[in-house]
C-alpha cells in the first residue's frame, strides 16, 4: 500500500511543471516578484514604522503597502490569495519560488555589504 502511495505521489510530482500553472494563478516569476516586494514591505514596517508606532497604525500601513504592491504588479488581493494557496498545495513550485527568493536575498545582501575598496577608502594623493 505504501508503495502505491509513493508511486502515485511521484507520478503526480512528475506531472507538475512550469507550464502546469492554471490560467487563474499568478505565474511563478510574477509571484516571486510580488512576494519579494511584500517581504521588503514587511521589513520596512518592522525596521522603520514600528519605531513610530505611536503616530502610525502599523497594521493599516502594512495593508496599504500590500495594496500598492498588488496595484504595481497588476494583481488583486483575491488573485494573490488564490495563487498563494495554489503554491502552498504544490510543494515543488513553492520550493522553486522560495529558493529563488532566498538566492535573490543572498545576492542583495552581498551587494549591500561588499563595496569595492576604492569606494570605502579614498586613495591617497601622490
Amino acid at each position: 500500500m505504501k508503495k502505491v502511495a509513493m508511486i502515485a505521489c511521484l507520478a503526480l510530482a512528475a506531472c507538475v511543471g512550469k507550464d502546469s500553472v492554471p490560467s487563474d494563478v499568478i505565474k511563478p516569476d510574477s509571484m516571486k516578484s510580488v512576494v519579494w516586494d511584500m517581504i521588503q514591505a514587511d521589513q520596512y514596517v518592522k525596521l522603520y514604522l514600528v519605531k513610530d508606532s505611536c503616530d502610525i497604525d502599523v497594521h493599516a500601513e502594512t495593508i496599504r503597502l500590500y495594496q500598492e504592491i498588488f496595484r504595481l504588479h497588476h494583481v488583486t488581493q483575491q488573485e494573490f490569495a488564490r495563487s498563494y494557496q495554489f503554491y502552498l498545495a504544490h510543494e515543488d513550485l513553492n520550493k522553486l519560488i522560495f529558493d529563488s527568493l532566498a538566492e535573490q536575498n543572498k545576492r542583495a545582501r552581498h551587494q549591500q555589504f561588499n563595496f569595492p575598496k576604492s569606494k570605502l577608502i579614498p586613495k591617497a594623493r601622490r
